[in-house]
């Protein structure tokens, strides 16, 4: 059975199913180009370097040079907090006291349960050491990489498989469909999965940055194909 030999109806909710995993999948684009870069506008493309702070440094620190960039009142401060974090993030010292200045100055205003700041996020609180503390370890924690990964894969995995059974009742050639669907399987599981070990191992971001752009080409590429597949006039 091929594709082509749905009635109308079938072809076009097959069709507005497709439209719509095309902007969604460019909304995720946008969303995590923003969210890294720090940009408020635009498509962004990632640099390896930002990937690297939101997988690889301590949260905070990654959040100060990424979507809080803007309130970060200068670089050094930056550099000041992530030292701290460095030498073991302890509650003592003259870096301590720099690097809770800076906390306090730069984040605090808005993350506060008493904020009263238009942006204000009170559920991540800064204000005492203890809540700090649990932003300083590297990378994702546990705990957050593993509500993150299972939805993501979730998600991902039910509108792959029913991307990939359109794909394969298509009329292309059997090596390219299988290719294109092994190829988006294969990327949002090596992508997800090296979430969890880049902050052991620095190097797998750029399997990050690679598998995460080989499965998106993949997925548009294969709604793209379905789409002429389907309208296209039979002989």
């Amino acid at each position: 059975m091929s594709i082509q030999q749905l009635n109308f109806q079938a072809k076009t909710a097959i069709s507005l199913f497709l439209l719509f995993v095309i902007v969604a999948t460019i909304s995720s684009i946008i969303l995590l180009g923003l969210e890294l870069s720090g940009e408020k506008k635009g498509i962004n493309i990632p640099t390896i370097g930002q990937v690297q702070n939101k997988y690889t440094m301590p949260t905070l620190v990654a959040a100060m040079k990424g979507g809080m960039y803007e309130y970060v009142s200068d670089d050094a401060d930056i550099n000041t907090v992530n030292q701290w974090i460095k030498e073991g993030a302890k509650k003592e010292g003259e870096l301590y006291g720099d690097a809770w200045k800076i906390i306090q100055q730069d984040c605090a205003n808005c993350h506060s349960k008493s904020s009263k700041m238009s942006k204000a996020m009170p559920s991540i609180s800064f204000e005492t050491y203890e809540q700090v503390l649990t932003h300083t370890q590297a990378g994702y924690s546990w705990l957050k990489m593993s509500k993150q990964a299972h939805i993501h894969m979730f998600g991902i995995t039910t509108f792959l498989i029913l991307t990939g059974l359109m794909f394969a009742y298509t009329s292309y050639h059997p090596i390219l469909r299988t290719g294109l669907i092994l190829t988006s399987f294969g990327g949002a599981f090596l992508d997800i999965f090296s979430w969890w070990f880049s902050k052991f191992i620095p190097e797998l971001v750029y399997l990050i940055f690679a598998m995460g752009g080989l499965m998106v080409s993949s997925i548009l590429l294969m709604c793209l194909l379905i789409l002429a597949d389907i309208w296209k006039t039979r002989d």
